[in-house]
C-alpha cells in the first residue's frame, strides 16, 4: 500500500507550478524589444525652392515604430549644408539610462519623435542643391545596415546630377549607368532608401506636371538601384508644405509649359512641349497627355473649329530625316487622340512633321555647351484652331 505525500508538500508543489506558469506567461507578453540597432539617417535638402522639411504622419509612424521595437534606435538628422549630423535617440529611456517599459513609454517615444521634427523644421540650406553630394555625406554618418530617409524635392541643380542638363526625356537607366561609370554614385550597399517629397516645389520653382513628376521618380529610383541599395522606394503621401526658411537662391529647373500661340488667318492655339506628351524618342502619348489634349478637343468640337497639328524636333539628336519622321509620328499620335476624345475627324485639316523646321542654323548650344532648356523649347507640337471660312453667298 503506497503512502501519499504530506498535504503541505502537495500545496507547495502546486504553488511552485503556478508561479512558474505565470512567469512564463509574463515573459511572453512583455518580451523586450530587440537589441539590434535600428538606425535612420534623415537627409533634408531644405532649399528655398521647396517646402520646409517636416514629417508627415506616416513618417512619424516609422520613427515611433523604430523606438518601440529596438533598444538601440537612433535618428541622425543631417545638416544639408555642412553634412554634420545631430543624433536623436528614439528608444525611450528613464533618467538612469535604462529602457522605459512603464506607463511613460509611449509619451517618451512621442517626445523623441517631436524632437526630430523640430530639428527638421529648423533646417535651411545655405549652399548649392547637390542631392547626390548630400546623400554621400549622409551615409558617412554611420555604418549600414540602416534606413536612409531622403526628404527632398529631388530637383538637384548641382554636382553630378544637374536636372537642368539632364532634362525630362533622358533614359533613367542610362543616366544612372553614366553616373556610375564616372564614379559619382555613393555606395548604398546595406541601406534601405526612402525618397519622400519628390517633385514638391515652392518659391521660384514652378510646379511639376504629372509626367515630369513620374520621370523624376524614375531618375532617382534608377540612381538608387545603380548605387547598390538594399531597397529603393518613394512614398506617395501628401506632405505638409510650410514655407522654407532658406533665403539662399538656387537655380530653377525648367518645366515644360503650354504656351498660347497665334497663326495665320486669325488662327489661335497652343504650343505643347513634347516633354509633356512623349517620352524620349517615342511617339506614344504619356498617360497625362489627356490633361492637355482633352480641353483642346472639347473647344474645337463645341466651336466647330478646324484643327491643324504640326510636330517639331530639336537638332540635338538624330539626323534631319529622323527628326522629321519622329515629329510627324508625334503629330499623328496627337490627331488620333483628339479624335478618340470626341473631335470629328473632318475638322482636322492637316497633320505635319517639320523636324527642325528646315532651319539648319537652329542649335541647342550656348558658348559651345549643350543647353537642354533651349532643346526642350524646340521639341513641341503646335495645335492651331481656326474658324471655317464663311460659305460663299
Amino acid at each position: 500500500m503506497s503512502r501519499s505525500r504530506p498535504r503541505p508538500f502537495r500545496e507547495l508543489l502546486l504553488l511552485l507550478t503556478v508561479v512558474l506558469t505565470l512567469s512564463l506567461l509574463l515573459a511572453a507578453c512583455g518580451k523586450p524589444p530587440a537589441s539590434t540597432p535600428d538606425v535612420i539617417v534623415i537627409v533634408p535638402s531644405a532649399t528655398a525652392n521647396e517646402p520646409a522639411p517636416e514629417l508627415a504622419a506616416d513618417n512619424r509612424g516609422m520613427l515611433e515604430n523604430a523606438g518601440a521595437t529596438s533598444t538601440q534606435a537612433d535618428v541622425y538628422v543631417v545638416n544639408p549644408t555642412t553634412g554634420q549630423p545631430t543624433e536623436v535617440p528614439l528608444t525611450p529611456r528613464r533618467a538612469d539610462g535604462q529602457v522605459e517599459y512603464g506607463p511613460r513609454r509611449a509619451y517618451l517615444i512621442g517626445e523623441n519623435v517631436n524632437r526630430v521634427d523640430r530639428l527638421l523644421q529648423e533646417e535651411a540650406a545655405s549652399g548649392s542643391f547637390d542631392l547626390l553630394g548630400m546623400i554621400a555625406s549622409a551615409i558617412r554618418v554611420t555604418s549600414p545596415p540602416g534606413t536612409l530617409f531622403i526628404l527632398s524635392s529631388g530637383l538637384s541643380t548641382a554636382g553630378g546630377f544637374d536636372l537642368r542638363l539632364v532634362g525630362w526625356d533622358a533614359d533613367p537607366g542610362s543616366i544612372a549607368a553614366q553616373l556610375k561609370r564616372r564614379g559619382l554614385l555613393p555606395d548604398l550597399a546595406g541601406w534601405r532608401v526612402i525618397f519622400s517629397g519628390l517633385g514638391d516645389t515652392a518659391g521660384r520653382q514652378p510646379p511639376l506636371p504629372l509626367p515630369q513628376r513620374t520621370t523624376l521618380a524614375s531618375y532617382w529610383m534608377a540612381i538608387c538601384r545603380a548605387a547598390g541599395a538594399a531597397a529603393c522606394q518613394t512614398d506617395e503621401m501628401t506632405r505638409p508644405d510650410p514655407p522654407s526658411l532658406s533665403t539662399i537662391p538656387v537655380p530653377v529647373v525648367p518645366v515644360p509649359v503650354v504656351v498660347s500661340v497665334r497663326g495665320p488667318n486669325g488662327a489661335t492655339g497652343v504650343s505643347v512641349p513634347s516633354d509633356l506628351l512623349f517620352a524620349l524618342n517615342s511617339a506614344t502619348l504619356l498617360p497625362g497627355a489627356d490633361g492637355v489634349l482633352g480641353p483642346l478637343a472639347a473647344r474645337a468640337r463645341s466651336g466647330h473649329l478646324l484643327v491643324a497639328i504640326t510636330g517639331y524636333a530639336s537638332p540635338d539628336g538624330g539626323s534631319a530625316a529622323y527628326n522629321i519622321t519622329l515629329s510627324r509620328a508625334r503629330a499623328l499620335a496627337v490627331r488620333v487622340r483628339l479624335v478618340a476624345l470626341g473631335l470629328p475627324p473632318g475638322q482636322i485639316t492637316g497633320v505635319t512633321g517639320l523636324g527642325t523646321d528646315g532651319k539648319t542654323s537652329q542649335t541647342c548650344d550656348v558658348a559651345g555647351q549643350l543647353d537642354e532648356a533651349i532643346c526642350a523649347q524646340l521639341r513641341r507640337v503646335v495645335v492651331l484652331l481656326t474658324h471655317p471660312p464663311a460659305a460663299a453667298s
